[in-house]
């Protein structure tokens, strides 16, 4: 099956914010119960969403963006840590993934390691050297797998759910 990867900042193509919030509507509010879904991030010019599609379905999404927008537009959500691989980075050089979801009826086909590796791709494009993300728990491996490294206990600080923060170099 065909994949096709659209990528847009903020709300600059409206068809792919759309479809991003659609996915994570889908993913995380009715499925995973989470009530908090959209920030001000989303709106954001610097915040990449990426949105995967296979065939002419909507299969999944994505974000990213720099480090200090969470810090900035969500002071109270959780803060990534500080870790080696800061070492040498200069600010507006870290980037955040985020919202990675696959539609239900999309999983197990390796969507999600391509919206990763094309979230990566699009945050390297932007200037990022290291990329972090606060996991879900249970998806630790999958990451792993894309050479992130864990580099926090597990918290329960986004809407009482096991997440940690793992980084990479890109």
């Amino acid at each position: 099956m065909e994949t096709i990867v659209k990528m847009s900042c903020g709300a600059c193509s409206p068809q792919v914010h759309d479809d991003a919030f659609a996915v994570r509507r889908a993913v995380f509010m009715e499925e995973q119960g989470y009530e908090n879904e959209f920030e001000p991030i989303d709106e954001d010019s610097s915040c990449i969403h990426v949105v995967l599609y296979a065939g002419k379905e909507l299969a999944g999404c994505a974000r990213v963006f720099p480090e200090e927008l969470e810090r900035t537009l969500n002071p109270g959500m959780p803060q990534s840590p500080a870790c080696s691989l800061d070492a040498g980075v200069k600010q507006g050089e870290t980037y955040i993934m985020g919202r990675v979801a696959v539609m239900p009826a999309m999983r197990r086909r390796g969507l999600a390691r391509e919206l990763v590796r094309a979230s990566e791709r699009a945050a390297r494009e932007a200037g990022a050297r290291p990329i972090k993300l606060h996991a879900q728990e249970y998806i630790r491996d999958l990451y792993a797998a894309e050479g992130y490294e864990q580099i926090s206990e597990v918290d329960y600080e986004d809407e009482g759910q096991p997440h940690l923060w793992m980084a990479k170099r890109l």
